[in-house]
């Protein structure tokens, strides 16, 4: 296993939301439960273990540590401040965000990948969510100090079946993005360095303005054309770790807008993104 693997799932209705992490390092596992509540700063808890404690196997989703367990079918966590029942549907679609050799030869580019399906119900520290779109995680890396990244997922728009992923790792001085979409019922993954060097571009990366964090990328492929703004108020993302300089900013409350050329309509999802950056 790499130094530095992470087990993430998160779920969010726009007035609440959870980001639950298990985490490796290698002095120590952790559990980490961040509650989103409208109107009030994210609270964090943690729970620390010895690093045997964990046992997964890096990047599959079957994990266990302590009294939380995480497979494809559900999590369930039952730690003091950490109480979790979820239990969701994948539907076999996934996205490697990361070539393998890239993540192999560059120990600070985290080898990200998703898994996608419906989220059928999960209460957590006293909020219930219920049919929504789910999404699951996994990443590792081997220098967690030196890793630069941002990721924007939106699962869910009005309207449209639209969703997408952008994650994009700091490599050579430049953004190295990939994205998955999903829309009009056509799964399609921008993964390739073709993709990374021409069709999938960071234009801001979490820089403040006007209080807020802004987003923006572009994904212009023949298959889609999509530019996407998402932004979301500097007091709603937690300060999950630090490594170094490096610091990782998180939250479930961002605004996305998502302006798709082919079908000429801009898509709103308000609220409902999951927007980070480690800088």
């Amino acid at each position: 296993m790499p130094p530095f693997a992470f087990w993430y799932l998160f779920a969010t209705n726009g007035a609440d939301g959870f980001l639950l992490d298990l985490i490796r390092r290698p002095s120590e596992s952790l559990a980490r439960l961040v509650i989103y509540h409208e109107g009030l700063p994210p609270r964090i808890v943690r729970h620390g273990f010895q690093p045997s404690d964990l046992n997964g196997i890096s990047n599959q989703l079957g994990v266990r540590l302590g009294a939380i367990a995480l497979d494809a079918l559900g999590c369930r966590a039952t730690l003091p401040g950490m109480n979790l029942d979820a239990h969701f549907a994948l539907n076999g679609r996934s996205m490697r965000f990361v070539p393998g050799f890239v993540s192999w030869w560059f120990d600070n580019v985290p080898d990200f990948r998703s898994h996608y399906g419906t989220l059928d119900r999960a209460a957590c520290e006293g909020a219930i969510y219920k049919d929504a779109p789910f999404i699951c995680s996994t990443y590792s890396l081997g220098d967690l100090a030196k890793a630069r990244w941002v990721l924007i997922s939106a699962p869910r728009f009005d309207s449209t079946d639209l969703a997408f992923e952008i994650s994009a790792a700091r490599l050579f001085g430049r953004w190295m993005p990939a994205a998955w979409v999903f829309y009009g019922g056509r799964e399609l993954k921008l993964n390739s360095v073709l993709d990374s060097l021409f069709r999938v571009r960071i234009l801001r990366a979490g820089d403040t303005e006007s209080g807020e964090r802004v987003f923006s990328a572009s994904i212009h492929a023949s298959q889609i054309r999509i530019d996407v703004e998402a932004r979301a108020p500097v007091e709603q993302f937690a300060r999950l770790d630090a490594e170094g300089q490096t610091e990782i900013y998180t939250t479930l409350f961002g605004t996305c807008r998502a302006s798709v050329a082919s079908a000429d309509k801009t898509f709103v999802a308000e609220r409902t993104c999951l927007l980070e950056l480690k800088n």
